[in-house]
């Protein structure tokens, strides 16, 4: 970011602070992998629809793994097929696409006994408090080394922000999977169960997700 674009305001600062935690969230989510995996899946389903045409066998399974690779790459991680019908009827109806993907992403919505359920953890809750108190002492007494090490005051300084630098990426990777998750149960959750209810068990032809890389 340059400097006049520092001069714009906190706006700028926002957007480049979400456009960083955006690659973050790719990266710790593991999109990256789920993104070649398609890529693959792709090159496979052209090669099975030359050489076989569409109407074979192994067109449908080449086509039936390149939806589930589709959707991993839209919701973070693959899953089952009843779990993919429930996640894009949530879609279409209107839910959340961030906390769907959360939800996916950690397995939240599982299927027992041929009926997908939405999975609510009070202990989840109660280790992420914890977890987040410890990774905060943490991150203060880091501080409070490097603020109080010898040295020139402007290598401290430099090393600070080294630290939050760091601290703050890895807060951000374990917060997909602790507290953000469990924000997003809390905000989606009611409706995500209504959706379950009403959609039918078994395993039918489903559609492929909107890509949204």
């Amino acid at each position: 970011m340059s400097y006049r674009q520092l001069l714009r305001g906190p706006g700028t600062l926002r957007r480049a602070s979400a456009a960083v935690g955006s690659k973050l969230d790719t990266f710790f989510s593991g999109a990256w992998w789920w993104r070649a995996r398609r890529s693959l899946a792709e090159k496979h389903l052209s090669h099975v629809l030359e050489r076989s045409g569409d109407k074979s066998i192994a067109a449908r399974r080449a086509t039936e793994r390149y939806r589930e690779m589709q959707f991993a790459v839209t919701y973070w991680r693959s899953a089952p097929a009843l779990v993919r019908r429930v996640a894009l009827a949530a879609r279409e109806a209107g839910l959340s696409v961030s906390d769907l993907r959360l939800i996916v992403l950690n397995t939240d919505l599982r299927v027992r006994h041929d009926k997908v359920l939405l999975r609510r953890s009070t202990l989840m809750r109660a280790l992420s408090a914890a977890f987040a108190t410890i990774v905060c002492v943490h991150w203060a007494l880091m501080y409070c080394l490097v603020a109080l090490a010898p040295g020139a005051v402007y290598l401290r300084v430099l090393m600070i922000m080294g630290v939050f630098a760091v601290y703050a990426a890895m807060y951000r990777g374990w917060s997909l999977y602790a507290y953000r998750a469990l924000a997003a149960i809390d905000r989606s959750g009611d409706g995500l169960d209504q959706i379950i209810a009403k959609t039918p068990s078994g395993v039918a032809a489903i559609p492929l997700p909107i890509a949204r890389d």
